[in-house]
């Protein structure tokens, strides 16, 4: 892992705000939804009815905003997010994250979708600055 990695993914917080937008028919989305970040991997959690669903499964190629430091950093990351089935996964997520506890009483409620965010590439620009760096994950 390259050190412009690590430091971005140093920015992150276990479980933290962000803002993630889809794409369909050339229209952007874009909602706050929580980003659990665990062990170097990418999660959300939302409602299988969510418009979100529909839309990341026509398209799986979004984008993700988060706004790091006081100066008014920020950081774009882009890629893919795919739809996990994988029980053990579910189930672990679902632990660790006790907002979704207060949606889906336990993970193998239907209505609850979790989703894995593969990042592809970054933008960052640090806080305090205006430059942006970029990057490949």
């Amino acid at each position: 892992m390259s050190s412009l990695v690590e430091e971005v993914l140093g920015y992150l917080e276990p479980i933290g705000v962000c803002y993630v937008a889809t794409c369909v028919d050339d229209q952007p989305y874009v909602r706050a939804m929580m980003l659990i970040y665990r062990e170097d991997r990418f999660f959300f959690a939302t409602g299988s009815t969510d418009k979100k669903v529909g839309q990341i499964t026509r398209n799986p190629r979004v984008e993700v905003c988060i706004s790091i430091g006081d100066d008014e950093g920020g950081l774009r990351l882009r890629g893919e997010m795919s739809f996990i089935t994988d029980e053990d996964t579910r189930a672990e997520i679902h632990g660790c994250a006790g907002f979704i506890q207060g949606f889906w009483d336990n993970p193998q409620d239907p209505d609850y979708v979790l989703m894995e965010f593969m990042p592809e590439k970054f933008e960052l620009m640090r806080p305090g600055t205006v430059e942006i760096v970029r990057g490949d994950f």
